[in-house]
């Protein structure tokens, strides 16, 4: 598994237990969280596409 996929997935998982979490102030922070980690993964994945391509 790629790590832009891993870095989604949890970004996937913050933001679902900070619509399930009771308290305000944690579900902001973990709203935050995953879109941090979303974002994060769309801009390591253009990074790796931006790799110029090598012949070995």
């Amino acid at each position: 598994m790629n790590q832009t996929a891993v870095l989604h997935i949890a970004a996937t998982g913050m933001v679902g237990a900070g619509v399930l979490v009771s308290d305000t102030l944690l579900t902001v922070g973990l709203l935050l969280v995953g879109a941090a980690l979303f974002v994060a993964g769309i801009v390591l994945a253009r990074r790796d596409d931006s790799a110029p391509d090598t012949v070995d």
